[in-house]
Parts: C-alpha cells; structure tokens; sequence
C-alpha cells in the first residue's frame, strides 16, 4: 500500500501529541506552547482550539463528548470544560502527587485509564519527582462525583500510549522502557 503524507498543520517546533477525533475536528496539542489546536479536514483550517492548557499531553473524549487531558505540568487529569475552565480528576494517588501524566484512554464505563512517567521536559524544572513507579494508573468516578486513583499495573518501567480494546476486555499499552520488557 502506497501512503501519501500532507503537512496539514506547523510546523511545529516539536513533536505534535494527544490526537482526539471530536466527529468534526482533530485536536492534537501543542505541548510547549500549551496549546490544544483543531483541524478541520473540510476547510483545511488549523486554529487554536484552547490556550494555557500547563502543558497537556494526551487528549480523549468520553462517551458524553467531554474532553480530558493529561496536563504534565500540572501533574493531574483534566477536563476541559465547554465554559473554558478546567477541573482537576486527579493529582494524586495515596497522598504522592502524580509524576507527568501521558496518554490516557477512556472506558465505557467512564474509567480514565493513563501512563504516569516522568518527563522532565514537560514540567517546571523546580518540580520533584515523589512516585518511584511509572505504571498505568485510573481514576474511577465516584456516585458523588468524586474521584478516586488507583495503581493498576505493577511491573511496567517507562509507559507511554494506551488504548482500551473496543471489546473493553484488554488494556494496550506501550512500555518505552527496553529494560522492563519481560519475554
């Protein structure tokens, strides 16, 4: 199969992250800039879709259409709402602020399934890293519309993307770390 590549937005000074369809638009962020942007296939337009985002990362929508981010900066899970403030999911798993939040998926269930490394790049150069682990982490919306975060692998050394299967039976994930791959 031939592929054929269109610059369609930037360039960008780095790497572009967090692609999320919203049936419309393409939102990607801008990580340096913290920018979230939008293409739109059919104008060919690319614009700022929301500013001062600390940093976002991955993006994802929920089966409501709201949109979540992994904000690095700001060591947390964020949704973006449609007034343009912000509310933090998660920052923490038992009293340790998160590292640098990556890549997160969705559940049908409404389960934020994310990667927790630690990106130094991402994050104001003060910061201290306090979770040793860099496994995949979820919160999990509570009746009272709290959250609660929980560690829910054990063994993974440098994660990165992940995808829940469509059957929302497996977990795909993206271990960046060649030292913790078992075989």
């Amino acid at each position: 199969m031939d592929l054929e590549w269109e610059q369609v937005a930037g360039p960008f000074s780095r790497l572009t992250e967090g692609p999320a369809w919203d049936g419309k638009k393409l939102l990607f962020t801008y990580i340096p800039a913290s920018l979230i942007m939008a293409y739109d296939p059919e104008s060919g337009e690319c614009t700022v879709y929301r500013e001062n985002t600390n940093h976002t990362n991955g993006l994802a929508f929920d089966t409501e259409g709201r949109l979540y981010g992994c904000c690095s900066g700001g060591r947390s899970i964020v949704r973006f709402e449609p007034d343009g403030s912000t509310t933090t999911i998660v920052d923490s798993l038992d009293g340790q602020r998160l590292n640098t939040p990556n890549d997160l998926a969705i559940d049908r269930q409404g389960r934020i399934w994310f990667s927790n490394p630690w990106n130094a790049g991402n994050i104001d150069p003060s910061e201290q890293q306090e979770m040793v682990n860099k496994d995949i982490l979820r919160a999990d919306p509570q009746p009272d519309g709290s959250w609660t975060c929980q560690r829910m692998t054990f063994d993974t050394t440098g994660t990165n993307g992940l995808l829940v299967s469509p059957d929302q039976h497996s977990l795909y994930i993206i271990q960046t770390d060649p030292e913790g791959v078992r075989h």
